[in-house]
């Protein structure tokens, strides 16, 4: 019976297994699935494999170590690993101690057998790592050891077992610098057990490093060089774990323990000495401890046995060397030998020292600013750098004594090493520039580059004539090698920006005031600026660079007039010489004379009457590319700022006119913007549309250009010097915006052809877009067509079209009286509002903000009747209506259906928050708008609630104002006079406190205060009604909304005014306040018996927060 027994137990068992692996083929199946990023049923896949995660634990660790086996491909090897990684960080409580152990040695039994394999992929060994490291993490101070123990058994086997045994260490060291820097509290226990176990994890560490390092040097001399290599590995994983524990423990402790001195004894080992040195500089950037004297001197004692190791190395100890005085000038040579090293690492270590100390020497330490910098200077001094800088600051201040010893010898040198260094590639015929070492990624060499760019500049600082010496010899010595050399362009053109980028540094420092050496920096300055105008490349790369040498000579061109001239000449010379294909050389050279323009201030003023008829003739002639001309007219116009207002207008005249007299032909302006059936024929007229968006861009040029310097006009002068072009750039740039606002309708929109229907859906690079804001980017280039127009194109047109073009009225709205002089109001309304209920809710959103809130601003009184009650009665009319639509919509559906998304095809998680995100952006650009509309100074008329206080919260009536005569110094009155208007604003503003959106509701605040004081404050009865029992209510349910958390002070605040002003002239405060569920009518007498007791609006407003979170049943946080 019992032998019955066994062999039923027994089958039980074979049987589970081959469950067991069965279940695990399925997983593995499931694993690869999810892995082909192009299989169809990955989420189903991810589903059945979360059901296994969060199944039977005992099954999830049975299927995760079968699938951990060589015999499995490499991603299901992986994600196994990854499933075991989550069953110990999630599940490990669900096991007991005996099933802990068994995992745990399973895990290590994995570990040995990994590492065993040369060939074993490193993604394996890192998921191994994890997982190990995260069983440390789990266990108590017990097990703990028991692991620990384990590991120490592992690395004993062999390089490749401790290689890995190692790289637990270092997981778990960075596990526990990340729990400090983020102060987690329930991770001290972790804490604990590292540090505990820390002098045994030190002296495991030596005897690793030394064997490991012997047994290489061993293997090597036996010319066995995989096991050489192996061992090596096993010194390097040694010396990254001893660098991880150096952030952190405490720095006697590697002292004690010999890690110091075996650390020193690999400086020597050309294979070790940068980890090596990596941690001595991560030892010497530990701050000293303040907690005793003891813990002090123990510390120094351990630095100062450090910085005696580190001198010969450059390391970042400066502060031990300069306190002997006989030794410094030796250590300076010592150091300058290795930067002059050709070993990059060397040469890449002292780097950092030098660019600390010159920083320190050439700094003004009673700066208020210092040591704060901005810009590239900010990126430079991090790291290594930062460390060495901030060391330089505890100097005893002996400067003077330090420079001199910076003398031209020396200066010359460094120069000399990081103008060879300062290219990426080397240059052959001489030039001697050297190549970085080939494991520079770029920006890796950009940072570099960067910070021998700062050095060059800060030994400038100090010997300037021999800094701009070297830099005007190696520039010139760069161009004659240019012309003769048959190198790569990239390669010459690399290093021409290299010596541009140094120069413009050096000259930002040199000319920041006035010093005795300049009139010799000027002779050196004009033969370089000379060999730059004389010189003549055919190559577009190298044309480029010429040009950004051009530019960084500014601080010169600024200084000598005479020379504008000249660099203008240059400039249209390069730029002509570059052929078409190569746009963006073309648009560079373009901008770059702008930003002379911009910086040479009237030195270009007797040359604009050349230079426009220039660009005149060069754009008759066709020969600028699309963007290129804006660009130039940008530079024209800010030559031009620096002139009065007057010669501004003739200026302008020169460049504008041309442009009047094709933008005013009614002829373009009948055949395509009058119809849509007439714009559809524009949209197949590439070279017209590109006419178009390039004039519009003139025009936002002129008008930027023109108020880009206030400061210098002469602003007693009331002419605007554009006051005479408004009244024919607007009206066909109005008629533009009318046809293309027209093609949303729905009659209009189905005779369309598909790429223009195409064209209107909204884009990839719209739903990425600054939200809520227009782009404030030029739209230059957005629009190239070279042969027919594609959807795209024509997309890009009209955003481009829009962009510039509420752009262009933006700026001319900012003129004042020139622009409502300039305009005719109903052409405004028609334009914008004709087809205001078809237009897509993002260029609703748009029109409001780049457009009509300026508007608002800025209009004077007389025109708010004529001009914006026409332009926002149908807005707000509209935008009340649709908003309140897509909201209910959303709220009881969970769909906005907004119009932006008609056939949108992105999958419907990303259409409902996009409709959400689009519908949330108009609502609080719609309350944005009314916030401006209440702004205090377009209603000046309101009466003083203040001094009227007392007798209006008793009711008296004698005191009202009459509402109408308001109307003409109070916007909010003379859109509240407009029934229709009244009605859509005051329900826009009741159903927004409903909607789930605080910053909507909170943007209407302005207007709430607006309409409350009105109608405490006037006769108006309808609004008076509406304020004491509507918006009350209104206001009081909003509280109940969390979106409107970080509201509650306001509306609380507003709730009080209108029930203290209000409930004595109106019942319907009491009525709303009786009518919420748990307020009785003896609450409301205490609440109304506690307001009569005090006349101070803050204790009134508590008041009220303690009466409305009873009333509510929630608990109302106010400021």
């Amino acid at each position: 019976m019992r032998m019955k027994e066994d062999l039923v137990r027994g089958k039980d068992m074979i049987e589970a297994e081959s469950e067991t692996k069965t279940l695990a083929r399925t997983v593995a199946r499931q694993i690869l699935l999810v892995s082909d990023s192009s299989s169809h049923s990955k989420a189903t896949a991810l589903t059945y494999i979360a059901s296994i995660k969060t199944g039977n634990v005992e099954v999830l660790s049975q299927v995760s170590f079968l699938l951990v086996e060589k015999i499995w491909p490499l991603q299901v090897r992986i994600y196994a690993s990854k499933m075991l990684q989550y069953l110990v960080k999630l599940r490990w409580d669900e096991l007991c101690s005996a099933e802990q152990m068994d995992i745990s040695s399973a895990s290590f039994e994995l570990m040995s057998e990994v590492a065993s394999d040369p060939c074993e992929e490193c993604e394996m060994k890192s998921e191994t790592i994890t997982l190990v490291a995260e069983m440390f993490e789990k266990e108590d101070v017990e097990m703990w050891q028991q692991l620990f123990l384990s590991l120490v058994s592992l690395s004993s086997q062999g390089p490749l077992q401790a290689e890995l045994a190692l790289g637990v260490v270092k997981r778990l060291s960075e596990h526990h610098i990340d729990h400090i820097k983020e102060e987690l509290e329930d991770n001290k226990h972790r804490h604990h057990h590292l540090l505990q176990g820390l002098p045994d994890i030190l002296v495991w560490l030596h005897d690793l490093l030394e064997k490991h390092f012997g047994e290489a040097r061993n293997a090597e001399a036996r010319e066995k060089a995989e096991l050489a290599k192996q061992h090596s590995d096993a010194v390097v994983a040694c010396l990254n774990a001893i660098n991880s524990l150096t952030e952190w423990a405490p720095v006697p402790d590697f002292a004690e323990y010999k890690i110091v001195d075996q650390c020193a004894s690999l400086l020597s080992s050309s294979e070790f000495c940068r980890l090596a040195c990596m941690f001595f500089k991560l030892i010497c950037s530990r701050e000293r401890p303040t907690d005793d004297d003891a813990s002090g001197a123990e510390f120094d004692s351990t630095i100062i046995r450090i910085c005696k190791m580190m001198v010969s190395l450059g390391s970042t100890n400066f502060q031990c060397i300069f306190s002997d005085s006989s030794a410094i000038a030796l250590y300076l040579e010592q150091m300058l030998g290795f930067f002059e090293h050709y070993k990059f690492d060397l040469h890449y270590e002292s780097l950092f020292f030098w660019l600390g100390l010159m920083d320190y020497l050439t700094s003004d330490l009673n700066s208020p600013n210092y040591p704060h910098r901005k810009g590239a200077a900010s990126e430079v001094f991090t790291g290594s750098a930062s460390e060495i800088f901030n060391s330089f600051r505890h100097l005893d201040g002996n400067k003077k004594d330090l420079l001199l010893l910076i003398d031209d010898e020396l200066a010359s040198k460094i120069l000399d090493v990081s103008f060879q260094r300062l290219n990426k590639n080397e240059i052959p015929d001489g030039t001697n520039l050297s190549l970085e070492p080939s494991k520079f990624e770029y920006q890796e060499f950009c940072q570099y580059q960067k910070r021998l760019i700062v050095l060059i500049r800060l030994i400038s600082s100090h010997k300037p004539i021999i800094g701009t010496t070297k830099l005007s010899s190696r520039t010139v010595t760069l161009i004659k090698n240019i012309s003769v050399s048959s190198a790569p362009a990239i390669h010459y053109a690399a290093a021409l920006k290299g010596l541009s980028t140094a120069l413009e540094s050096i000259l930002r420092r040199l000319f920041r005031d006035s010093s005795q050496v300049h009139s010799q920096l000027h002779v050196i300055f004009e033969g370089l600026f000379q060999e730059i105008l004389n010189a003549s490349f055919t190559e577009p790369l190298i044309i480029s660079a010429h040009v950004e040498y051009l530019n960084a000579m500014v601080p010169i061109i600024k200084s000598s007039p005479d020379a504008v001239g000249s660099v203008i000449d240059k400039m249209f010379a390069l730029l002509t010489s570059l052929p078409p294909a190569s746009k963006r050389a073309r648009l560079y050279t373009c901008l770059s004379l702008t930003r002379l323009a911009k910086a040479a201030d009237k030195s270009f003023t007797p040359h604009l009457k050349g230079l426009a008829d220039k660009m005149t003739r060069m754009q008759r002639e066709g020969a600028f590319l699309p963007g290129e001309h804006s660009s130039l007219v940008e530079a024209f116009f800010a030559m031009t700022s620096a002139s009065g207002a007057q010669t501004q207008q003739d200026n302008f005249a020169l460049l504008l006119e041309p442009v009047r007299e094709q933008w005013t032909q009614p002829e373009w302006q009948n055949e395509y913007l009058s119809t849509p059936s007439c714009f559809i024929q524009l949209c197949s007229n590439a070279p017209l549309m590109q006419s178009i968006v390039n004039t519009v861009a003139v025009f936002k040029q002129a008008l930027t250009g023109c108020t880009f310097k206030k400061r210098k006009l002469n602003m007693s002068e009331t002419i605007h010097p554009l006051a005479c072009h408004l009244s024919w750039m607007l009206p066909p740039l109005l008629k533009l915006f009318r046809v293309i606002n027209s093609l949303s309708s729905p009659a209009a929109y189905q005779t369309l052809p598909t790429k223009l229907q195409t064209a209107m859906k909204i884009a990839e690079a719209e739903l990425r877009s600054d939200k809520g804001n227009q782009s404030r980017k030029l739209t230059k280039a957005l629009f190239t067509c070279s042969s027919g127009v594609n959807a795209n194109d024509i997309r890009n047109w009209l955003r481009a079209i829009r962009d510039t073009g509420y752009r262009v009225l933006n700026l001319s709205v900012a003129m004042g009286e020139t622009f409502y002089t300039s305009i005719d109001a109903n052409e405004v309304a028609v334009a914008f509002t004709e087809n205001i209920c078809w237009m897509e809710f993002r260029h609703i959103k748009l029109l409001i903000n780049s457009f009509v809130g300026p508007l608002v601003i800025s209009c004077p009184a007389d025109m708010w009747e004529s001009l914006l009650e026409p332009l926002l009665s149908p807005l707000l009319t509209h935008c009340q209506r649709a908003l309140d639509s897509s909201w209910t919509s959303l709220l009881r559906e969970g769909r906005a259906n907004v119009p932006d998304l008609r056939s949108f095809e992105g999958g419907e998680t990303k259409l409902i928050q996009l409709e959400k995100q689009l519908l949330i952006d108009l609502s609080r650009s719609t309350s944005d708008l009314l916030s401006k509309i209440s702004a205090p100074e377009l209603n000046t008329g309101f009466p003083s609630l203040m001094k009227l206080s007392d007798q209006l919260v008793l009711g008296e009536t004698s005191l009202l104002k009459d509402f109408d005569s308001l109307k003409s110094n109070s916007l909010v009155s003379l859109l509240l006079s407009c029934r229709d208007l009244a009605h859509s604003v005051m329900q826009f503003s009741l159903q927004a406190c409903t909607w789930r959106d605080g910053i909507t509701t909170f943007n209407l605040r302005c207007f709430f205060i607006s309409v409350i004081h009105l109608a405490i404050t006037t006769n108006n009865g309808e609004l008076r009604e509406f304020v004491a029992k509507d918006l009350f209510n209104a206001l009081i349910m909003s509280l109940t909304i969390d979106e409107n958390v970080n509201n509650s002070s306001v509306l609380v605040g507003l709730c009080n005014e209108i029930f203290v002003y209000q409930s004595q002239r109106h019942p319907a405060p009491r009525q709303v306040l009786l009518s919420l569920p748990c307020l009785t009518p003896d609450d409301l007498r205490d609440y109304e018996k506690a307001l009569a007791e005090t006349s101070e609006p803050k204790k009134q407003k508590q008041i009220t927060r303690s009466m409305l979170s009873l009333a509510l049943g929630i608990n109302i946080k106010t400021d």
